[in-house]
């Protein structure tokens, strides 16, 4: 089962106890090409894993495979994809709950666990194509999954702005004005997330897309997108012209305009808490 490039782990029951578990119950009874109890399994799966310890961290779980392209057969695997809030702390947990959910019941699963980030929004063809064809089993609130996304990206753009003050203050301005760029960067991404689901794929989309949402609304002052352009051209030089001139006033200048960046989106977060209490 191919994963494209998503970080996954694939578990599957063995062919032999598979097949004394199949004994023990009663045979499958077919509909068409699918298995009627597959509505039932997913039902209890769902259960299963939503009751657990992790259960407040699974954002989506998704059936896809040849179930969800209803070309199953008896003896077909059920292919489920599970999203979480943080997939690398669940995912053992969770893969651990499904062997013991597939040893209970006799069902041929093979699980994928997803973090969030890798998941939303999809940027490869395995995810793209699970969401086109894909059955959702179960989700959390979209904005409870959204809000989850932005605000550990908020997260991450601090850690790269702090790690950018740290390497400047010991003069690697090429570093300091790559990581401050990724940080106001990852904070205009997480402004664009507040009001769309997709993100561009490029820098200069995002850095484009940021300006037609908060600039040319005037939702933000637009010089700050016009800002982003500028540090972009900087970054780029930093990270791929060993012939360019780089001043600490560059740096600090990107720097500025992260802190910019993050002091928007924090204000924004934070309305938006207000709005929930």
């Amino acid at each position: 089962m191919r994963s494209g490039g998503a970080r996954a782990i694939q578990i599957r029951l063995s062919q032999t106890i598979i097949e004394e578990r199949r004994q023990e119950a009663s045979p499958m009874v077919v509909r068409g090409n699918l298995p009627i109890e597959i509505d039932e399994i997913l039902v209890n799966l769902k259960e299963y894993l939503l009751t657990g310890d992790e259960g407040d961290k699974i954002a989506k779980i998704i059936l896809f495979g040849s179930y969800a392209r209803k070309t199953a057969t008896p003896g077909s695997d059920v292919d489920i994809l599970i999203v979480t809030l943080d997939g690398r702390d669940v995912e053992s947990t969770l893969l651990d709950r499904v062997y013991a959910f597939m040893v209970a019941h006799g069902v041929p699963i093979e699980a994928i666990v997803l973090s969030i980030h890798q998941f939303f929004p999809p940027m490869d063809y395995f995810l793209h194509n699970v969401m086109q064809y894909g059955v959702e089993v179960y989700s959390m609130e979209k904005g409870e999954i959204k809000k989850a996304v932005v605000e550990d990206i908020s997260s991450l753009a601090e850690e790269y702005l702090d790690s950018a003050k740290e390497v400047l203050e010991r003069g690697r301005i090429r570093l300091a004005i790559d990581a401050a760029y990724n940080a106001a960067e990852l904070a205009a991404k997480a402004l664009i997330l507040l009001k769309q689901d997709d993100l561009p794929g490029s820098h200069g989309g995002v850095v484009s897309l940021f300006g037609q949402l908060y600039g040319k609304t005037k939702e933000v002052d637009p010089e700050l997108g016009r800002k982003l352009n500028r540090a972009l051209k900087l970054r780029n030089e930093a990270r791929y012209r060993p012939g360019a001139l780089l001043t600490k006033e560059d740096a600090y200048g990107v720097v500025e305009l992260a802190e910019a960046f993050l002091k928007i989106l924090t204000q924004k977060l934070s309305g938006a808490k207000m709005e929930e209490g």
